[in-house]
């Protein structure tokens, strides 16, 4: 098994994003029930549709986050009103893609967003 090297000249943030009220439909260009809700005539199967679909991705987010956290232990994360967003400086996300996808996850799962930060020198 080869190694990568190490890149000692940045640091990366990987930050996954598990979003609670979406599924990935704006990668395929449609809505999620929350937008189009507004759009429909409220009625109790409509809610109940609505609550099914929200516990399912709420549910999903915990079951990605637990995977996250025995994946690696230096995770920070932050539970907010959409998501929750983990954060580490110490796992690179080339490692954890794999792994997440190996255990059932998908794109639909959470968003990326990774950040480079410059330790030393010149660009």
């Amino acid at each position: 098994m080869t190694t990568k090297p190490v890149n000692e000249t940045c640091v990366q943030n990987a930050c996954f994003f598990l979003p609670f009220f979406e599924s990935g439909e704006w990668r395929r260009n449609e809505k999620s029930p929350w937008k189009t809700l507004k759009k429909e005539a409220a009625d109790p199967e409509t809610v109940r549709s609505l609550a099914a679909y929200t516990e399912k991705r709420i549910s999903r987010s915990a079951d990605c986050m637990t995977f996250l956290l025995e994946l690696h232990d230096a995770w920070e994360a932050t539970v907010k009103k959409d998501g929750v967003w983990m954060e580490t400086e110490t796992m690179i996300y080339e490692e954890i893609i794999p792994k997440l996808k190996e255990a059932g996850f998908t794109e639909d799962d959470y968003v990326l967003y990774s950040e480079y930060t410059r330790k030393w020198g010149m660009l």
